[in-house]
């Protein structure tokens, strides 16, 4: 057996071939010839078709990464519809009042509009889902001829988007009040800025306008890691001078009034909240007696800007 197993072994290392390098030379030679040949045959009859077919799924990436990051970079977007669908539809939303208004003035949280006339501004929370008293608050603005500016969280755009729309149609502009109203100043930059285009994505969805050029940092609370992630969001912070405290238990209709009416000066920004049986309440009063004491009533674009 052993003559037989030293023939096998024998056999497996034959000698190798010598290849000339000439002849690797040439047969590279010849590949890339071939190669070429393919390439121009390629360009000259596939060209138009290749071109014809990119096109398309580039377009269709786009309009996938605008219709999933729902960011804030070009709201003045085309979103495809559904796939394999051949209808597009052309959702465009109003930049109108960001566009204008300068961030780089916009140096920290703002509290005050500008002092120089007497003007105020009434602003309202949208905090909850629950409609409650929202429609009464919006009569009561509409009677009275009285602009306002409402903050509204993006998962209450979700839940009840009927809200928001009733605000917008009532002519009062919607701006950004956080995703689920969390302590901005615990969150981290990316945080942050997920908090915000949520909003936007949520709100502009119902009222083909912006949340942009305001943002109230919830609670209030915006120190200045927050301030600068939120104005390169394209957001300037905005609190409040008065707050109507009339989602306290502590305080009733009345006081919630007085409080209002024995702080109010030039400038100054009233907080309230949209739906609260207490606003519904003392709203037409508070206007009667603001516009009394020779206040005109304007929204937050214009304390800011005029």
């Amino acid at each position: 057996m052993q003559p037989y197993r030293q023939s096998q072994q024998y056999q497996r290392y034959r000698p190798r071939r010598t290849i000339s390098k000439s002849r690797i030379l040439n047969g590279l030679i010849l590949v890339g010839i071939v190669f070429v040949v393919y390439l121009i045959g390629r360009s000259v009859f596939s060209g138009t078709q290749e071109v014809e077919s990119v096109l398309p799924n580039s377009n269709a990436f786009a309009t996938e990464q605008t219709n999933t990051t729902g960011t804030n970079q070009d709201a003045n977007s085309n979103i495809n519809s559904a796939a394999n669908s051949n209808v597009n539809t052309n959702t465009t939303v109003d930049m109108a009042g960001a566009d204008d208004f300068d961030l780089t003035g916009c140096t920290g949280v703002l509290s005050r509009g500008k002092t120089a006339q007497k003007r105020v501004s009434l602003t309202f929370n949208v905090g909850t889902a629950k409609e409650g008293q929202l429609q009464t608050v919006l009569d009561a603005l509409t009677t009275n001829d009285t602009p306002a500016s409402f903050f509204a969280r993006g998962d209450v755009a979700e839940n009840n988007p009927d809200l928001i729309v009733k605000i917008s149609n009532a002519g009062h502009p919607v701006y950004n009040l956080s995703y689920n109203h969390p302590h901005f100043n615990d969150m981290p930059e990316s945080g942050i800025a997920e908090q915000l285009a949520k909003t936007e994505t949520a709100v502009s969805a119902k009222t083909g306008k912006t949340t942009k050029p305001f943002f109230r940092p919830p609670y209030g609370e915006a120190d200045e890691d927050v301030v600068t992630a939120v104005k390169e969001a394209g957001y300037c912070p905005i609190t409040w001078t008065v707050d109507a405290m009339d989602w306290s238990s502590d305080y009733t209709a009345q006081q919630s009034k007085e409080r209002i009416l024995s702080t109010v000066g030039n400038g100054s920004i009233i907080l309230m909240q949209a739906a609260n049986s207490t606003t519904a309440e003392i709203l037409p009063d508070i206007i009667t007696q603001l516009k009394a004491k020779g206040f005109e009533i304007v929204d937050l674009h214009t304390i800011f800007t005029s």
